[in-house]
């Protein structure tokens, strides 16, 4: 599965050599059960079921870390959202369906107003894993210690027509 070809991202994970930098720099690989790095390595190789069967996929933070770190300029966080979306599209289950309703919550806050806000976020997501009062003792210390807005902030202006020319690239 040439990701290119697959239309997974406007990258050819041809280009990357191994060098393991992005792996190096990713702040949950201890979570992971194969490196970043290797995610694309076997997916330029065309082991898709593999690649689309492992927990890597659905761990990803989306921070970034591992696509600063590449010298070839490889968008890996891109990449790891896209074998997302082609797993789904195929019916395969997320391996880690706490994490992947955490990233679904994440992202539709940010689709809101393109910012996020901590206290929705937390109870949606409390609320879908069916306990609503999970990390309610926390609020409070987040909230004197200023980590945590009652209002949602301000919508970023003119966000909504990045998300649109974004949306068509991918």
């Amino acid at each position: 599965m040439n990701l290119e070809d697959t239309n997974i991202s406007y990258q050819n994970t041809s280009l990357c050599y191994q060098c393991a930098k992005c792996s190096s720099g990713c702040p949950i690989i201890e979570e992971m059960d194969m490196l970043p790095h290797q995610v694309i390595h076997l997916s330029s190789l065309g082991l898709e079921e593999r690649v689309l069967n492992t927990e890597t996929i659905w761990i990803c933070a989306n921070c970034y870390a591992c696509a600063v770190k590449c010298p070839n300029d490889i968008d890996i966080t891109g990449i790891m959202n896209k074998l997302k979306q082609m797993a789904l599209d195929k019916g395969i289950e997320p391996k880690r369906k706490d994490v992947y309703k955490f990233h679904k919550t994440f992202a539709n806050d940010i689709l809101k107003r393109g910012k996020a806000h901590e206290l929705r976020i937390m109870g949606e997501y409390n609320f879908r894993l069916r306990r609503p009062f999970k990390n309610v003792l926390l609020a409070p210390k987040m909230f004197l210690k200023n980590k945590l807005k009652i209002r949602p902030p301000k919508a970023v202006k003119g966000f909504r027509h990045w998300i649109k020319i974004l949306l068509r690239k991918s």
